[in-house]
């Protein structure tokens, strides 16, 4: 029988010629895409955090190489990326073989929120610049991302002042401690020997501060119940009913490759109120407005009817109410089936029974509305279908026209099939974040530092839409990238044209209030 051969198996082989980083990536592989596009963008904004003074800093390009490629693989830890980086060769190929330490790694993460913005701007401008965005059709959507806290620790003021009182408790108990351990010590040594702060002491000491800055901002706020651990988080409703301290993640995603073109983090549970501030994230991301949004019922107001109309851009949002109608599963007769006559200014009821305008009812920052009540309800032998009140109430908005509007629309062919492009433009972005990168809890605590994470895992996104692309339609996207990368920088002006900042001015700096949008858009 003959000996098997083998191919030679030496591990303290040396190598005659010097070997290149990147031949141990191949040619294809992602890692080299986030090199290049790193590369190319403009990195101004973080170099000038940056002091002339002291020891040379790791490179911001290292930097953001190995955040996004560990990111992109499912490891975000800054520990992890720290061990990955001596141990994997992509990770030594991108950083030229240098070995930031995990505290360095976790503080420019944690430190460079405007900046993330801008190399996610400049991203986009890429996926604009190399054909992959569409018509200006651009489907909205939200998710519920746990933060970095825990439920048992969001408390209302009464549990604060509870353990707060039961620390001051336990402070004294250990300071009691404390002085006759010294006590003892001083006899057995002497003055020789320099005491610290006890270790349980100063941990109490940290859980105070915390406790009393939570009190401070839930005080200050007006808030029901605050985080400890985390005080910008809210508690959120996640699917199946969990509630859990959380941020409400923002995309808006373009219809033809699925690239997010605009993304923000906000501490609203319900959508309804984002429709305007990402209109404007697209506007200053893109340098246009959008032609065509799509959107589900969380993001149905009169308010953003009227705003979406303004603008002229055709919208596609469902009201709350009407899947609920078109699948005539309602308990009670359904507002859609009473008539409305403007000229008698009534409507009538499924009888055919008139039922006039009775009275207003105010509301406060709405428009009041008008009530139209049935007199004849106790001889209607309809009255159980329709209400278990003495007489059926129908309540108008004046806004209502929009909504008969955008549902005559969305039960038109063309308008269902458009709308349901939502589900496979949006939907799926949050998926594969979730699912495919396992981003489904933060790492970093407060809104901010949570902002920075949020930004990275979009732009990852957008870059893993890029190498899709290019693998599939061949583009020369290097090409591109020889004339560098600008991220869009337009200007908000007044009513008289003067120009009070950037529209990245507005959206970074939370202290501006948002301006009004049909001002700002024309006047650009």
């Amino acid at each position: 029988m003959g000996v098997a051969m083998f191919k030679k198996y030496d591990q303290n082989q040396q190598f005659l010629l010097p070997v290149r980083l990147d031949s141990f990536v191949p040619e294809d592989h992602i890692a080299r895409i986030i090199n290049d596009i790193i590369d190319a963008v403009d990195i101004t904004a973080i170099e000038s955090t940056y002091s002339e003074n002291g020891s040379p800093a790791y490179h911001p390009r290292l930097m953001l190489k190995i955040l996004l490629y560990g990111y992109m693989i499912n490891i975000r830890s800054s520990r992890d990326i720290h061990k990955m980086i001596s141990t994997d060769t992509v990770f030594m190929y991108l950083t030229a073989m240098q070995y930031p330490d995990f505290r360095t790694i976790c503080r420019f993460r944690s430190t460079h929120l405007n900046s993330i913005v801008d190399i996610f701007a400049q991203v986009v401008t890429l996926c604009k610049e190399m054909g992959m965005l569409g018509a200006g059709k651009v489907s909205l959507d939200g998710t519920k991302i746990k933060a970095n806290a825990s439920v048992r620790q969001s408390k209302d003021e009464k549990a604060l002042d509870k353990e707060i009182a039961k620390i001051h408790k336990e402070i004294a108990k250990i300071l009691d401690e404390s002085i006759e351990i010294d006590k003892e010590e001083d006899e057995k040594y002497g003055d020789s020997t320099p005491y610290e702060m006890p270790k349980e002491l100063v941990n109490k000491a940290k859980r105070l501060e915390k406790i009393e800055a939570a009190k401070k901002k839930l005080e200050e706020e007006k808030l029901k119940k605050i985080n400890v651990t985390d005080n910008d988080a809210k508690i959120m409703k996640h699917k199946g009913g969990n509630k859990k301290p959380s941020y409400n993640g923002q995309v808006a995603v373009d219809d033809k490759e699925q690239v997010i073109v605009a993304a923000d983090l906000v501490v609203d549970e319900n959508d309804v109120h984002q429709v305007d501030p990402m209109i404007l994230h697209i506007w200053a991301t893109l340098g246009y407005k959008p032609t065509i949004l799509l959107a589900d019922a969380g993001y149905f107001s009169y308010d953003n009817l009227e705003l979406l109309k303004r603008m002229g851009i055709d919208a596609y949002i469902p009201d709350n109410f009407f899947k609920v109608e078109e699948r005539g599963k309602s308990k009670w007769f359904r507002k859609s089936i009473f008539k409305f006559d403007e000229e008698k200014d009534c409507y009538y009821c499924p009888a055919n029974i008139m039922m006039p305008f009775t009275r207003i009812q105010k509301r406060k920052d709405k428009p009041d509305l008008n009530q139209y009540v049935c007199n004849f309800c106790s001889d209607c032998v309809f009255k159980k279908a329709c209400t278990k009140a003495e007489n059926r109430t129908i309540s108008r908005d004046p806004r209502e026209y929009l909504l008969d509007e955008m549902r005559g629309k969305l039960r038109t062919d063309e308008g269902g099939k458009v709308y349901l492009e939502r589900m496979y433009t949006a939907e799926p972005v949050f998926g594969q974040m979730k699912q495919n990168r396992g981003f489904r809890e933060f790492l970093l605590r407060g809104k901010e530092k949570a902002s920075v994470e949020f930004l990275i895992m979009c732009t990852v996104h957008n870059i893993g839409k890029i190498d899709g692309f290019v693998k599939r339609e061949g583009k020369n996207w290097k090409e591109i990238l020889k004339n560098g990368i600008e991220g869009a920088n337009l200007f908000v002006v007044d009513t008289k044209n003067v120009v009070i900042g950037t529209l990245k001015h507005f959206f970074n700096d939370l202290s501006v209030k948002y301006v009004d949008f049909h001002v700002v858009m024309h006047k650009i």
